[in-house]
């Protein structure tokens, strides 16, 4: 029903599934009540037997709740890239080539801070073909595609958890003060000072309009005699020399990028973990969705390549074998459409961590990993509005 309005009537989408929401957190709440009501009655010695069968009912009408929380989850994900005007990749079956708007898909999303992590996110995980043609091609294992996919989905929800962080903690002066930082900005300071001593001193000769120009010219400014001389831009921008810009600002680590780096390690295992149940079910079925089974494609790895390679050297050279023979499932795409898909899924993992947020905030339908404690999915009503574990960032 929601897919409907998300693409028939979109502006009645968010009502229809708000809707959905409040009648699983209704229907929980009559159940939380109904099963109180039945351990009275089993502890005044009514039948047993009636309340183990009502227990395993709950069970499957619980199973069928997260179910529908997932799909309203899902739903809610593509919305977002409705919302920024780009379409989802179609499974993946050696497409040539798939356009869409690579800014939308950056620029669009995340913050500047957290943008220059995606970038670096890219090249890493592309490797030289980072830095190749968009039309030329690639050819890899449907599994190894895969890898990379869900990988940056994780990597995508891990960004914005740890951006909201970052930017909470920012706007609360919680931040630890950065030297460097510090040291410009008394420099500046002590800078300003002095102009403004300057400005004041009757017995200063005022600075000729030429000396002003010839001081404040740089030799990044000088005119080249083309189309740029003059303009007040660097002689890298001039000459089109961005490697050259990269590395400038490559030498300077962003402000998130230390936050990061100043984690401990359970901290850091604690931001890389998908904090529900159903996040990590969707994180699985979308990777899914666009390269097949995953399981599948493991076996058929495992038995191509076998388990006795003694280095990663030698597996590499058994999984390259295995796609050029076709004992594998392989894709063939251009770079471009690699680099798009791992934008995608980027965007992907960051939607999905803020349905998340909203979902366990709003309603606290969510349910912990496997393994987690916790109250999640309790659905009760003094758990809503923030009051789940599973809650902010």
């Amino acid at each position: 029903m929601v897919n409907y309005y998300l693409k028939m009537e979109p502006h009645l989408f968010r009502e229809a599934v708000h809707g959905q929401f409040e009648r699983i957190v209704q229907e929980r709440e009559a159940a939380a009540a109904a099963a109180k009501a039945k351990g009275n009655d089993a502890a005044s010695g009514s039948d047993k037997s009636d309340l183990v069968l009502y227990r395993r009912m709950e069970e499957v009408k619980r199973s069928e709740q997260r179910a529908t929380v997932e799909d309203l989850m899902y739903a809610s994900v593509l919305e977002k890239f409705v919302d920024v005007g780009v379409d989802m990749l179609p499974r993946l079956e050696n497409i040539i080539e798939s356009p869409a708007n690579l800014k939308a898909l950056t620029e669009g999303i995340h913050t500047k801070e957290a943008l220059d992590l995606v970038r670096e996110h890219v090249r890493g995980i592309m490797g030289p073909a980072a830095v190749a043609f968009s039309n030329a091609m690639i050819k890899m294992s449907r599994l190894q595609a895969a890898q990379v996919y869900a990988a940056s989905i994780m990597f995508g929800y891990f960004v914005r958890r740890v951006d909201k962080r970052f930017q909470l903690e920012r706007s609360l002066g919680l931040l630890p003060q950065n030297t460097e930082e510090a040291v410009a900005r008394l420099e500046r300071l002590f800078s300003q000072a002095e102009n403004v001593d300057a400005a004041e001193d009757p017995d200063s000769a005022p600075s000729s309009p030429s000396s002003e120009s010839s001081s404040s010219a740089g030799p990044a400014d000088i005119p080249s005699g083309g189309p740029l001389g003059g303009s007040g831009v660097s002689q890298a921008e001039a000459t089109g020399d961005f490697q050259s810009l990269g590395a400038e600002k490559a030498k300077k680590k962003s402000a998130l990028r230390e936050y990061v780096e100043a984690f401990d390690q359970e901290t850091m295992l604690e931001m890389t973990r998908v904090v529900s149940a159903e996040g990590a079910a969707l994180v699985e079925a979308q990777t899914s969705a666009l390269f097949g089974d995953l399981k599948s494609l493991q076996r058929q790895m495992q038995e191509a390549v076998g388990t006795d390679a003694n280095s990663m050297e030698e597996l590499m050279e058994r999984v390259q074998s295995a796609v050029n023979s076709g004992a594998v499932e392989s894709v063939t795409i251009t770079v471009g459409t690699q680099r798009r898909a791992v934008l995608e899924a980027v965007a992907f993992g960051t939607f999905l961590r803020d349905v998340e947020t909203h979902v366990d905030t709003e309603y606290a339908l969510l349910t912990p990993p496997s393994g987690d404690g916790g109250s999640g999915g309790g659905g009760g009503q003094g758990a809503r509005k923030g009051g789940s574990p599973l809650a902010g960032v």
